[in-house]
């Protein structure tokens, strides 16, 4: 049998990490018991810190489990790399039906923005195009250039064959529910946030067809 040591404690900005071990198709949450063919709990270290209390195990795996450890990074959410489920299940090594239940229960906001972008590349697959992301990145104004109204500005991007993508703050939510102004027809997938001076950074990820 193979042997993993895992920690299951909080992680810098309130992050938990999460293990699933995997067999044949088949996947299964560890949460701190035996899983009958799959891990056996040889050991277990708890520290009791507070909120920062957290245990870490010695675990024993049956032959053929592999393990996945879901960590989201820093700023962002588990996935955010991803421009499609194929991109996903290719790394994670599961079949498509089990990543989709896994992600779903998860990371919520990394499913619903892979499956927009299915649903969107299904539409251009239908009218002969081809989907690209474009990813529009901007932040770290100067005080200066906040008075000049940087955050409620329109920022752009362009396609891979030079096609021009704005986006411009949503009217209710700012930039946590961003709008497409061109060009028409493309679609919002993801909009996150990451700390820094003058307001920080935002990243907008839009399915272009082209």
């Amino acid at each position: 049998m193979n042997t993993l040591k895992w920690n299951d404690g909080l992680l810098p900005a309130g992050r938990y990490p999460r293990l699933y071990l995997t067999k044949a198709g088949e996947a299964c949450k560890f949460v701190g018991k035996n899983i009958p063919g799959f891990v056996a709990i040889a050991a277990a270290d708890y520290q009791k810190s507070g909120k920062w209390s957290n245990t870490t195990y010695t675990l024993l795996l049956a032959p053929g489990v592999r393990a996945v450890e879901l960590v989201s990074p820093m700023h962002g959410t588990w996935g955010d790399s991803f421009a499609s489920w194929g991109e996903l299940i290719a790394a994670i090594g599961l079949p498509l039906a089990v990543a989709r239940e896994i992600v779903r229960a998860e990371f919520a906001s990394t499913a619903q923005r892979l499956d927009a972008l299915e649903a969107f590349a299904a539409e251009a697959e239908a009218s002969g195009g081809v989907v690209e992301v474009v990813v529009v990145c901007f932040g770290s104004p100067t005080r200066r250039q906040r008075a000049d109204g940087f955050w409620d500005s329109p920022k752009s991007a362009a396609t891979s064959t030079g096609v021009t993508v704005t986006v411009a703050p949503g009217e209710v939510n700012g930039w946590e529910s961003p709008v497409v102004l061109s060009p028409q027809g493309a679609s919002i997938l993801d909009s996150t946030h990451a700390p820094g001076m003058g307001g920080g950074y935002w990243t907008v990820k839009v399915a272009v067809s082209t």
